[in-house]
Formats: C-alpha cells, sequence, structure tokens
C-alpha cells in the first residue's frame, strides 16, 4: 500500500524519540552521557521537540493518505456503476439493432409505410371509419332538449 512508507517513518521517528529519551537517563556511574556531542544532540530539548514535530507531520500526512485512498475508493465505486448502467444500455441497443435488421422488423415498416402486401392478401383501408364529420356537427345547432325529443318521438 502506498501509505506504508509513511507509517515507517513514523516508526523511525518514534524510535528517535525513544533512543532520545535513553541518553537523557543517567548511565551506571551515576553521569549523564553529555560528554561528546552525539549525546549533547540526543539529549537537547531541541532535539525532542524537533522529533515531536516530525511525528505530527508524519501523522498528519498518514491521514491525508488514507482520507486520499478512501476518496478514490468512492470514486472508483462510482465509474463502476455508470461502466454497468452503460453496458446495459450498451446492450439493449444492441438488442434493438439485431431487431431492426431482422426480416420481420423490415415487413413491417413496409406494410405500415409504404402501403405494401404480399402476394394473394387484399387490403382494407380503415383510416376514415374513426373520423367524425364536422360539418353535420356545426350546422345541427339544436337545443338540448329538441335533440331527445326527436330521437324519441320522431
Amino acid at each position: 500500500m502506498f501509505w506504508k512508507k509513511d507509517i515507517n517513518y513514523v516508526i523511525i521517528v518514534l524510535g528517535l524519540i525513544f533512543m532520545s529519551n535513553q541518553f537523557r537517563h543517567k548511565t551506571s556511574s551515576g553521569k549523564r552521557k553529555r560528554d561528546d556531542w552525539k549525546g549533547k544532540v540526543w539529549g537537547s530539548n531541541i532535539f525532542s521537540v524537533l522529533l515531536i514535530i516530525i511525528l505530527v507531520i508524519s501523522f498528519v500526512k498518514v491521514g491525508k493518505e488514507i482520507r486520499l485512498r478512501y476518496e478514490i475508493k468512492k470514486e472508483i465505486n462510482t465509474l463502476q456503476v455508470q461502466l454497468e448502467d452503460l453496458e446495459d444500455k450498451t446492450a439493449k441497443v444492441d438488442k434493438l439493432i439485431s431487431y431492426l435488421k431482422t426480416d420481420e422488423y423490415i415487413e413491417k415498416q413496409a406494410r405500415i409505410e409504404l402501403n405494401l402486401s404480399k402476394p394473394g392478401e387484399r387490403q382494407v383501408n380503415l383510416s376514415n371509419i374513426g373520423k367524425v364529420d364536422n360539418k353535420n356537427l356545426a350546422n345541427n345547432q339544436e337545443p338540448n332538449i329538441e335533440k331527445w325529443f326527436n330521437y324519441f318521438f320522431d
């Protein structure tokens, strides 16, 4: 994983802090080990503060990496859902295309659009049956009660 490197930095800094605290403690002879320059650096408060700052920065960096990884996973999941939807749509379009290429569809469209028929068939045009003649309705302006009277008694 990409954030393991950052965790290693944190572990190293924690080790350095632990080692710094060991130098601060007295040695077996009762003297502090500050005689040489290494002992002075390891035992100084400034070095400990510097190590703690590095530790905090490392924790912040690891936190950012973990958040970034979470956001990337979330985006991958949304993209996978979109991919599945697009694959479904593609399958439907492919199915429609294959139907449109069939002889059944071509024959159906030829009958509907071009009014073609097979040899031996007769066509019946029913397109004018459902239409009402508006001229008769417009000329007939009788009141409704007269229409009913004429209907029953004429």
